[in-house]
């Protein structure tokens, strides 16, 4: 009896070691392991993200989940998805957003608001005033027989490429053309761009001199109504005009007159006396900056870089500031007794600015521009409820209006281009905006997934 309770509790002395050898042994192996994985796996790599969605609010259109990383690396959102019973199952797209004119056309000044929870975009304001290519009578805008000073015989109409103007003075100088109805420029709410095309044609000019003969090509811009628009001082004006001595020629000019019939201009460009000469000159004239013009003007064609860039002021210019708003002039100012003259206007532009301002946004959202061609323009990344795209570029090279659209994506399009979807830092909280168009109403089960394979899951109701 003695020798069997000895021979029990040495049995179970050796299982105690044994069992204290076997826990040794595998806290060193375990221990070899991890150290072995260490040197595998990159650094870092055991600390994982955990994503809690910390808070959710549901729109019409638009689920927007806040979603916290309370882990220890980046967490890079992989999928969303919702998960209804009986096998329904919707993959969430990051919420965007497009928008665009009339005929697919937008213009500098324009602004844009967004509606986030119905994911729509609409136009607040219109950038355009005036766009007219003067292939047909428009008596709602333009008053063609006003302007009709000292002319022995005058005529304006319309062709499928613009205006026309004619005129033959009846000595001195004479004026036909026409005024806007109302006044359509107002330089008290900057900006203001204007573009127009002006060219004196070589009708009835012998050897189709026209750069020698005696008549102009303008636009003026003044407060005042006239007959005559040399006489509504104080005016601004784009002009192709006549000089002499010593050498017959057409100068393009930036031209002022004020009050004091004081008259400023600057050149831009000039056309010499020449067989067939048809000078045509392109103005873009740029007011966002009280009593300055910036212009950038083209010889001939709207091609390429433009001839002449700068700005200019004068006391003239001051003053039609200070009168706006203004009536807009078109005009042949001809000095020829003996036949016609003609003048050519392709098309006339008046529009508020070069860029447009969308309203509306979150802070991280990008706005987009495309082309007509689905071409990325233009990419802004907002940092503030509104952005603002710089066209000027665009408008230089191309003019105006811009034909394509406006996309707006409900997150950072670079930050998903780099690392593959939306990236939440350590500690971080970042509002994700998905598209819930199409899904049916109800509850689910929604999924968020990370790339590391982090995964949190909540009921919602759509």
């Amino acid at each position: 009896m003695v020798m069997a309770r000895a021979s029990v509790a040495v049995s179970t002395i050796l299982a105690i070691v044994m069992l204290i050898i076997a826990a040794l042994a595998s806290t060193l192996i375990l221990y070899g392991w991890s150290m072995e994985l260490s040197t595998i796996l990159p650094k870092g790599s055991r600390e994982y993200a955990k994503l809690v969605i910390t808070e959710h609010v549901t729109g019409s259109s638009i689920l927007t989940l806040y979603i916290k990383n309370v882990g220890g690396s980046l967490a890079v959102i992989d999928k969303v998805y919702l998960e209804g019973p009986k096998d329904v199952f919707y993959e969430l797209e990051i919420a965007s957003i497009q928008g665009t004119g009339v005929e697919g056309e937008l213009w500098g000044g324009d602004v844009w608001r967004v509606d986030a929870s119905s994911l729509t975009l609409r136009k607040a304001r219109d950038g355009k005033v005036l766009y007219d290519v003067f292939t047909s009578r428009d008596p709602s805008t333009w008053n063609d027989s006003y302007v009709d000073h000292n002319n022995d015989w005058g005529h304006v109409y319309y062709d499928p490429d613009g205006l026309k103007l004619l005129s033959r003075s009846a000595g001195g100088w004479a004026v036909r053309g026409f005024i806007s109805q109302g006044k359509i420029i107002d330089l008290g709410d900057l900006p203001i761009v204007v573009e127009v095309d002006l060219q004196k044609t070589y009708y009835n000019v012998p050897d189709g001199d026209a750069a020698a003969s005696p008549f102009a090509a303008c636009l003026y811009l003044s407060s005042s109504k006239k007959r005559n628009p040399y006489y509504a001082t104080p005016w601004f004006a784009a002009k192709l005009y006549p000089r002499g001595s010593p050498t017959d020629r057409t100068e393009a000019q930036l031209v002022t007159r004020d009050s004091n019939r004081i008259v400023t201009y600057k050149t831009l460009y000039t056309w010499y006396s020449s067989p067939n000469s048809q000078p045509r000159g392109i103005f873009l004239l740029v007011f966002n900056e009280t009593n300055r013009v910036y212009y950038y003007f083209w010889r001939n064609t709207r091609s390429g870089s433009p001839y002449a860039v700068g700005s200019w002021s004068s006391p003239g210019l001051t003053q039609v500031f200070s009168s706006s708003p203004l009536y807009v002039y078109l005009t042949i100012d001809n000095r020829v007794t003996a036949s016609s003259r003609k003048v050519h206007v392709r098309y006339l532009q008046v529009y508020r600015g070069t860029s447009i301002v969308v309203n509306g946004l979150k802070p991280g959202w990008t706005v987009q521009l495309y082309d007509e061609n689905d071409q990325l323009i233009k990419e802004v990344l907002a940092s503030s409820n509104s952005v603002e795209i710089d066209l000027l570029d665009y408008v230089v090279e191309y003019g105006m209006p811009f034909k394509g659209y406006i996309k707006v994506v409900t997150c950072d399009m670079e930050e998903i281009r780099s690392y593959g979807g939306a990236a939440i830092a350590p500690g971080e909280t970042k509002p994700v905006t998905l598209s819930i168009k199409g899904v049916p109403h109800g509850v689910y089960t929604l999924k968020v997934v990370a790339k590391d394979g982090a995964l949190t899951v909540m009921p919602v109701k759509i």
